[in-house]
């Protein structure tokens, strides 16, 4: 009982000491938040509009809320448990006096009326950050001399959302299969931003990972990260052995010389960018459990997700301003 006495008082310090270093209520005049990866206090306050999107924005919005910025939101869908802040009934009024825009990351129709609405009611003065930014809303944005920065085509952002998407990958492959990864012969094609953070998490779970490549200094970091290689022209030769298959690659390399050689027990699980790595028409004629899978951190990390992009909205704004960016600079002291 003695024992047990001492772990309540610890535990309770421990939670002590956690609330002091991540406070649960915002300290009075400072803008306080936590992201994916640590705290930060953020000096500058914006009015943001934050519209379209999923779960992911609606996550992002509560971010912005916690840091003592004004939210307008449009067309976010509601999360439960989830802050949310003043509800627009158009992008209009949503956008009406807010200094930052914040739209889906990416945009699933890059033609459809939510990009139109945003085009025609975005005003100078005012900075967009969304991902997969249509052609069409970045002309319109140079000519109003907006600023208009695309998520996904920021280093730091793809590098926060390549872990979400290795977890999701692995979770749609357990889904689908019926069994497990450990000591399961896994096979991942491709070696970039999305394959690396997805081998780590299958060999942590236990499984056997070989890495499909065709350049040698591609093969050397697999290597070094603990990956078996082969190269692509070695597949139709041992890609009868996987049970999960992982694709990373945009472009058709499981066609039908690689088709044919997969086991029909095998899942294959396609990350890469639409329209995916392989003949999906062949694919289904054969019988083979193939899966073309697109958001996965929305679907599966939505809050971590939302987070990153709250974080990466933050650190633009930041060098916008020509700040010194800082994602874990200290809260200043309290008098």
């Amino acid at each position: 009982m003695v024992i047990l006495a001492h772990s309540f008082d610890f535990v309770k310090g421990f939670r002590e000491r956690i609330r002091f270093i991540f406070p649960l209520t915002p300290p009075p005049r400072q803008a306080y938040t936590v992201l994916t990866g640590g705290a930060f206090y953020m000096e500058a306050q914006f009015t943001a509009a934050v519209v379209g999107g999923d779960a992911r924005l609606a996550y992002a919005a509560q971010t912005f809320i916690r840091a003592g910025w004004s939210v307008k939101q449009y067309r976010v869908p509601a999360v439960p448990g989830v802050e949310a802040g003043e509800q627009a009934d158009s992008m209009e009024e949503a956008l009406l006096g807010a200094s930052v825009v914040l739209g889906p990351a990416p945009f699933r129709a890059p033609d459809g009326p939510l990009a139109e609405e945003l085009g025609e009611h975005i005003r100078q003065g005012q900075t967009l950050i969304a991902g997969g930014l249509p052609q069409a809303l970045k002309a319109r944005c140079a000519a109003l001399g907006v600023p208009a920065h695309d998520l996904l085509e920021r280093e730091d952002y793809s590098v926060l959302g390549a872990i979400a998407t290795a977890e999701g990958a692995i979770a749609e492959a357990v889904m689908r299969n019926g069994g497990t990864v450990h000591l399961s012969d896994c096979l991942i094609l491709g070696y970039g931003r999305c394959a690396r953070p997805l081998a780590k998490k299958l060999m942590g779970f236990g499984a056997r990972v070989i890495v499909a490549v065709r350049r040698w200094e591609v093969a050397c970091a697999a290597i070094a990260d603990g990956c078996e290689v082969l190269d692509f022209t070695m597949l139709p030769r041992h890609i009868f052995r996987f049970a999960y298959i992982f694709n990373t690659v945009p472009a058709v390399v499981l066609g039908e010389e690689l088709l044919c050689c997969v086991t029909p027990e095998a899942t294959i699980i396609d990350i890469a960018a639409a329209p995916g790595g392989l003949d999906y028409k062949l694919a289904e004629a054969l019988g083979l459990n193939a899966t073309l899978c697109p958001g996965l951190p929305g679907k599966y990390s939505p809050r971590a997700a939302g987070e990153s992009v709250a974080q990466t909205a933050r650190i633009i704004l930041e060098e916008q301003e020509g700040a010194a960016w800082g994602w874990n600079k200290c809260a200043p002291e309290s008098d």
